[in-house]
C-alpha cells in the first residue's frame, strides 16, 4: 500500500485534499533537501546530477501549488512551473545514462536536447496566450479541493510523443551498451 493511499484513505474529499498537499509539500522539501545534501556530500558534482535534482524540486514544488492555489492565473502559474521541471527531468536522465554507459555524443547534443525542452514548455505554457496546449482552462474548487479543468488543443499530444522519444531512446542505449557490452559498474 502506499503512502499517498494511506494519507488520503476514505475521508471527505477536503481532508483528501489537505492530504494531497501535504504529500506535494513533503515531495518537494525532501527533493530541495536531496539538492542540498548533493552540493554538500558529494565533492565531485556532475552537472546532469545537479540538473536532475533541480528539475525535480520544480516538479514538485509546481504540484504543491496547484494543489494549494485559489486563483486561475495562480494555477497556470504552478501548472507551468511543474511542466517547466518535467520538460527537464528526462532530459538529466537521459545525459545521466549516456554518461554511465560511456556512450559518446557531440558536444551540441544536449544543446539539441535543451532547445527541444524548450519549445516543449513554450508550447505546454503557451496558454492563454496561444489555445495550441489548451483550448481553455478553469478553476474549480470542490469541498476545498482545487482542480485545473482543462480542454485540450491540437498540440496537447506533444508532450506524450516527447515523453515517450526520451524513454524509447533510454531504451535505446541500454539496448546498445548491451549490445557492445559497455556497461560498466559504477
Amino acid at each position: 500500500i502506499s503512502l499517498p493511499l494511506l494519507l488520503s484513505g476514505c475521508t471527505p474529499i477536503g481532508d483528501k485534499s489537505t492530504s494531497m498537499s501535504i504529500i506535494y509539500f513533503s515531495t518537494a522539501l525532501l527533493s530541495l533537501l536531496l539538492l542540498i545534501g548533493y552540493f554538500i556530500l558529494i565533492r565531485k558534482k556532475n552537472v546532469w546530477f545537479i540538473f536532475l535534482f533541480s528539475s525535480v524540486f520544480v516538479v514538485n514544488t509546481g504540484y504543491w501549488l496547484l494543489s494549494v492555489c485559489r486563483t486561475l492565473n495562480t494555477a497556470l502559474f504552478a501548472n507551468r512551473l511543474a511542466y517547466l521541471g518535467s520538460v527537464f527531468l528526462p532530459m538529466a536522465v537521459m545525459m545521466i545514462m549516456l554518461n554511465v554507459t560511456r556512450t559518446n555524443y557531440k558536444k551540441w547534443f544536449p544543446y539539441l536536447l535543451s532547445s527541444i525542452s524548450i519549445v516543449v514548455f513554450l508550447v505546454a505554457a503557451s496558454y492563454p496566450y496561444l489555445d495550441i496546449y489548451y483550448k481553455d482552462a478553469t478553476l474549480k474548487i470542490v469541498d476545498g479541493v482545487t482542480a485545473l479543468c482543462k480542454t485540450y488543443g491540437i498540440l496537447h499530444p506533444l508532450y506524450l510523443v516527447f515523453l515517450l522519444s526520451y524513454f524509447g531512446s533510454m531504451i535505446g542505449v541500454i539496448v546498445h551498451t548491451f549490445k557492445n557490452q559497455k556497461l560498466c559498474s559504477r
